[in-house]
């Protein structure tokens, strides 16, 4: 009997620690988890601040660039309005380099050379080039009724090739829808040359050939 009360001390202490042990293993799981879980690393949130400024630069690359173009594409309109609130004035008017009729006259003295000396002689007659303040015209056709003129804006570039030491040249000008216009025999070549690149935009300007004092 006098060990009864102790008997019953123990069972209460382990019926206590049965208890106390599932609540200690909780702690312990929830600590290691704790442990376990680290803050976002310093070159993770590097990599996320860079994406960002990229996005922000890729954002304000395609603004200015939609800006310069609205830009140019303003200064192409107030262009095309001078353009047409300037009053049409002839730099120069005329025919083809009578030189052109050359080669063909020494052809002549075969049969089948007759034809291009007589294609070359109506070309002194039918074909006429225009350069004004606004655009060019070139006059031909066997009637002499064909026109095609086009003005500085729609000019993409312009090449050419000096013909007897320079005394002419033939030009060959690219349009910016594709189409080429050439100008046999230009007289009067250097002049009408630079002015008609005066009056192109910067851009044609760069593509075209320099002229033949600078060349």
């Amino acid at each position: 009997q006098a060990l009864r009360p102790l008997r019953m001390e123990r069972a209460k202490m382990a019926r206590r620690a049965r208890c106390v042990v599932p609540l200690l293993l909780l702690l312990a799981a929830a600590g290691s988890a704790f442990v376990g879980w680290q803050a976002p690393s310093r070159s993770c949130n590097t990599a996320l601040a860079a994406e960002k400024a990229k996005k922000k630069k890729q954002k304000m690359s395609l603004a200015e660039a939609l800006d310069r173009q609205k830009k140019e594409a303003e200064m192409d309109k107030s262009k095309k309005e001078e353009a047409k609130l300037e009053a049409e004035e002839t730099f120069w008017e005329g025919p083809p380099s009578s030189t052109e009729m050359f080669a063909p006259f020494l052809s002549c003295f075969v049969v089948i050379g007759i034809i291009p000396f007589i294609a070359a002689v109506n070309r002194q007659f039918r074909v006429k080039y225009k350069i004004t303040n606004q655009r060019v015209s070139v006059t031909g056709g066997l009637d002499g009724k064909d026109i095609t003129e086009f003005s500085y804006q729609e000019i993409y570039e312009m090449k050419y090739g000096m013909r007897f030491f320079g005394y002419c040249a033939d030009m060959r000008i690219n349009l910016r829808d594709g189409a080429k216009v050439e100008l046999f025999g230009l007289l009067n070549f250097e002049e009408n040359y630079n002015f008609m690149l005066s009056r192109v935009d910067k851009d044609a300007r760069k593509r075209s050939d320099p002229p033949p004092s600078v060349a």
